[in-house]
């Protein structure tokens, strides 16, 4: 497979695990607006992703650049395609925000008397679901729940407004709904929400773009999830050349 000669209008880039020509990480790019991917690039570092950029003659052309939260991608995206609009899927940010929800849980059921444990029963799947999503018997077992602690409250709390932010239906609507949630888990003190707030901070301008763009990173992470099985099946591949023909050829007719 041959180095394409044209950027598509939509370009996603991911990386994934290769351990081929002696890389541990190889970048994949997409073009998910016509569902293929656009090509395979031995690693994911700023020297080698900018040399293979710098050679498309129409970088201007690129409209959105989707990505993950990865600092390199975000530079080279600002200094090579100067019209693209640099977009993070918001579901990125949202594994975050449970994982800082869960600690919490973790926290207050560790430090807690046994005989209010008793009260815990399946906390963790309705401490995380989406309460429009849960019976009238788990909103009732979740109340008791959150009478017990007021830092699990505040997380719970704090879940919430995410899962509302995440429902906007615009960057306008999402960015007052951002705004409230990063106002309340500031004043939470809660210090496993730290690290979500210092995402927010310095990735916000970016996750807010996804909800007036129509593309995300799903097609390239789908791609990811089949690399991952033409790796298996092969037990792993050590020259990159193959392994990149493999892919190609393989998703390719899929």
């Amino acid at each position: 497979y041959d180095t394409p000669k044209t950027l598509p209008l939509v370009l996603s880039i991911d990386e994934f695990k290769g351990n081929s020509g002696g890389n541990k990480f190889h970048s994949i790019l997409t073009a998910p607006k016509e569902h293929r991917i656009f090509d395979i690039l031995p690693t994911r570092t700023q020297y080698r992703l900018e040399d293979y950029l710098m050679k498309f003659k129409n970088r201007k052309d690129v409209r959105y650049f989707v990505m993950d939260m990865y600092k390199v991608y975000k530079d080279i995206a600002k200094r090579l395609l100067p019209n693209a609009t640099i977009v993070i899927d918001k579901f990125h940010v949202v594994k975050q925000v449970t994982d800082a929800t869960e600690r919490v849980r973790v926290r207050v059921q560790k430090d807690m008397h046994p005989s209010k444990r008793k009260y815990f029963k399946r906390s963790r799947k309705l401490i995380l679901a989406h309460k429009s999503k849960l019976n009238e018997e788990s909103l009732d077992a979740l109340e008791v729940m959150l009478q017990q602690s007021n830092d699990l409250t505040q997380a719970y709390y704090l879940k919430e407004l995410f899962y509302d932010f995440m429902n906007s239906k615009s960057s306008t609507e999402a960015k007052l709904k951002l705004r409230k949630f990063i106002n309340a888990a500031s004043v939470s003190e809660l210090d496993e929400f730290n690290s979500v707030l210092i995402t927010l901070a310095n990735w916000a301008k970016y996750i807010l773009n996804s909800f007036d763009c129509p593309y995300t990173n799903g097609y390239t992470e789908g791609m990811n999830n089949k690399i991952k099985v033409i790796k298996r099946n092969a037990y792993g591949y050590r020259n990159f050349e193959n392994f990149r023909n493999r892919i190609m050829l393989s998703c390719d007719t899929i």
